[in-house]
C-alpha cells in the first residue's frame, strides 16, 4: 500500500479507550524511520500515535479536518515535496490547539531559528534517544519548549557572536572526495544509515552487524573526521558532499 494513504487519525473509539494519553501525528518520509518512531512512541504508556504521513501534501491533507484531536505533530523538515517549515506554519496559524514539535537531523542555528520563527513549538534531533523524545513530547505538550541541548547550544553562539556579513556558500573543491576522510566503505554505510535518524542499535539490525560494531564505525568515524558528535558527522559529510540527504 502507498505511505501516503496512511495518513488517518484513529477512530475515536481508540482515542476514548487511550484516556489522557498524549494523541500524535507524525510526518515523516522514511518509512522504515517512521515505523520505528511508531514504535517507539507506542512504547509510552500516556502516548497515542493517531495518524501519519510521509509528505508535505498527504500531512496537510490529514490534518486539515482532524488537527483537533491531535496534541502533538512530530514533524521532519526534509520532506519530498517540501519543507516542513510549511506545515508548521499552516498548523500555527490554523485554531488548531495542536503543538508541532520538529524532529531532524539538521541542528544548525538557521534550521531552529527558522523553525521556531514560524511557529514550532520545540525542536529534537535525530540523534535523541528515546527518553529524550518522550521526555520532549511531554514538555511540548505542557506547555514548555523542548530544544536539544546541541540545538540550544547554537541559539546561544547566536546571541553572544556579534553579526558577520553574509556571504554566498561555495561548493566543496572538486578535488575533495568522500576518500579524504578515509572512510571504509562500511563506515559511510553506517554515517548515511544513522544521518536517516536511527539509533545505533537500530543501524545495527539494519546493517546486519551487532551493536558493538556500530560503536567501533561511529568512533573510528568520529575520529576521522574530528567531529565529536553524529550532528557534527552528518553536517561536515553532507556539506563536503560525502552523503546526500534528499529534501532537507
Amino acid at each position: 500500500m502507498d505511505d501516503s494513504t496512511h495518513t488517518g487519525p484513529a477512530d475515536p473509539s481508540s482515542s476514548s479507550r487511550a484516556g489522557e494519553a498524549c494523541r500524535i501525528f507524525i510526518v515523516e518520509d522514511d518509512a522504515i524511520l517512521r515505523a520505528s518512531l511508531i514504535d517507539r512512541i507506542r512504547r509510552e504508556p500516556d502516548m497515542l500515535v493517531v495518524g501519519e504521513a510521509d509528505c508535505l501534501s498527504a500531512a496537510k491533507a490529514a490534518l486539515r479536518g482532524a488537527a483537533a484531536g491531535v496534541d502533538i505533530v512530530l514533524v521532519d523538515l526534509g520532506l519530498p515535496d517540501g519543507s516542513g517549515l510549511e506545515l508548521i506554519a499552516a498548523i500555527h496559524h490554523s485554531e488548531a490547539a495542536a503543538k508541532v514539535l520538529v524532529f531532524t537531523v539538521f541542528g544548525d542555528r538557521k534550521t531552529v531559528s527558522d523553525a521556531l520563527a514560524v511557529g514550532a513549538d520545540g525542536f529534537i534531533l535525530k540523534d535523541s534517544g528515546p527518553a529524550e523524545l518522550a521526555s520532549a513530547i511531554r514538555a511540548a505538550r505542557d506547555g514548555g519548549v523542548p530544544i536539544s541541548p546541541k540545538a540550544a547550544a547554537q541559539l546561544l553562539r547566536a546571541f553572544r557572536e556579534p553579526p558577520r556579513p553574509s556571504a554566498v556558500a561555495e561548493p566543496p573543491p572538486s578535488g575533495i572526495t568522500p576518500e579524504d576522510y578515509g572512510l571504509t566503505a562500511r563506515e559511510r554505510e553506517t554515517l548515511e544509515t544513522l544521518a536517516r535518524g536511527f539509533t545505533q542499535r537500530e543501524a545495527a539490525e539494519i546493517l546486519g552487524v551487532s551493536p558493538h560494531t556500530i560503536v567501533s564505525h561511529v568512533k573510528a568515524i568520529y575520529q576521522k573526521m574530528a567531529v565529536n558528535s553524529r550532528s557534527e558527522a552528518v553536517f561536515e559529510a553532507i556539506h563536503s558532499g560525502l552523503i546526500k540527504m534528499e529534501g532537507r
